[in-house]
């Protein structure tokens, strides 16, 4: 979670299916050892066709207390990759929709909306009715606390990570809650668990070093400081300093860096059943 924030916009995301807790380094080999193009991980790349005999949609189910537009809060989404390529796999519900027509006609609701927060014509079948994970945008000033839930706040929902930002963090915790990515900011408060975007410092060569010898990443090693008490007792290197799950305010980080990138492209095609580049 971002320790600065500017504009304070809570937001929760609670996700329905997690990422495997145990996963090994032979997993991630194939993804940085792949040999990508030279602008795969730029801000608009080649957008992935969603193909309905094969794919599933991503629910996003949207319960709306700042009253943002839902194009506003779409295009935060949509607008950065790899999101941006895989647009056409999500869609939006409006929870409270969702539960108006439970209520009044007894049956889960149909109506939905595109990447572009645009209706869609006839919504979308019941059975697709429950969403992947769930955001929750609350009032300016209103306080949450990162916790897990027995029960949720979605329909059919009954666990996931809960987290609130700002808008200009909203990329960094659904990194969080979408990607089961770490903080990658020097804080002693920073998120202190084995995640993709973290590699241990003793290390000789960090998991990632495929993407390094493609030009990629830096050539170089990124320390993840954790300084207390004037001693850096920080043990995790980084891929970039140019990343959402940074927190720099200058320079501005604008992008999520490639490691990030492709666990989001893991994620998506793990509940899509899109294939992902590496295979």
């Amino acid at each position: 979670m971002f320790t600065s924030i500017k504009v304070l916009l809570p937001i929760t995301i609670l996700l329905l299916l997690f990422l495997p807790s145990k996963q090994t380094l032979a997993q991630y080999d194939a993804r940085y050892a792949f040999k990508y193009p030279k602008d795969f991980f730029n801000p608009v790349g080649t957008e992935v066709d969603f193909n309905p005999s094969v794919h599933k949609k991503i629910g996003i189910l949207i319960q709306n207390y700042a009253s943002l537009p839902l194009t506003e809060i779409a295009s935060m989404i949509f607008n950065t990759s790899p999101f941006v390529r895989y647009k056409q796999f999500f869609y939006f519900r409006i929870e409270e929709e969702f539960r108006e027509d439970i209520l009044n006609n007894n049956v889960l609701s149909t109506r939905a909306y595109d990447y572009n927060g645009r209706p869609i014509a006839r919504g979308l079948p019941i059975s697709e009715g429950q969403g992947a994970f769930n955001l929750v945008f609350l009032k300016f000033g209103l306080k949450e606390v990162i916790r897990c839930s027995c029960t949720g706040v979605s329909i059919l929902t009954n666990r996931g990570n809960f987290a609130y930002a700002g808008e200009d963090s909203i990329l960094h915790e659904m990194g969080h809650a979408f990607a089961g990515l770490a903080d990658e900011y020097s804080d002693p408060g920073a998120s202190n668990f084995a995640a993709v975007n973290l590699e241990d410092r003793r290390t000789p060569e960090p998991k990632w070093s495929g993407l390094i010898k493609q030009g990629f990443l830096p050539d170089r090693r990124i320390e993840r400081g954790e300084i207390i008490g004037g001693i850096d007792s920080g043990r995790f290197l980084i891929p970039s300093s140019n990343c959402y799950m940074n927190n720099h305010t200058s320079p501005k980080d604008d992008r999520y860096c490639p490691v990030c990138q492709l666990a989001i492209i893991s994620r998506i095609s793990q509940l899509s059943g899109a294939t992902p580049p590496w295979e």
